[in-house]
């Protein structure tokens, strides 16, 4: 599993991933992968699709203010 820094619109994983957010609904991997948020849900163009659900993600990951445990959560607002 990957643990991710969240700083603004950067998120950078341990593995060395990084995501960065080009819009309120676009966000572009390192990888090559775009994800596009609607609502609640997130699809990515390499077929993968999460849903937040609070802190958490359809994915199994959490995010806890500026670090998280999965991409899904990468894409929740922190709930303040």
């Amino acid at each position: 599993m990957s643990f991710w820094n969240i700083f603004c619109g950067l998120a950078v994983s341990d593995k060395g991933e990084t995501i960065t957010h080009v819009s309120d609904s676009i966000s572009v991997s390192s990888n090559g992968t775009t994800y596009t948020r609607v609502g609640d849900n997130t699809y990515g163009s390499d077929g993968s699709f999460f849903t937040k659900m609070g802190q958490f993600s359809s994915d199994g990951s959490l995010r806890m203010r500026h670090t998280s445990t999965g991409i899904g959560a990468v894409f929740n607002d922190p709930d303040e």
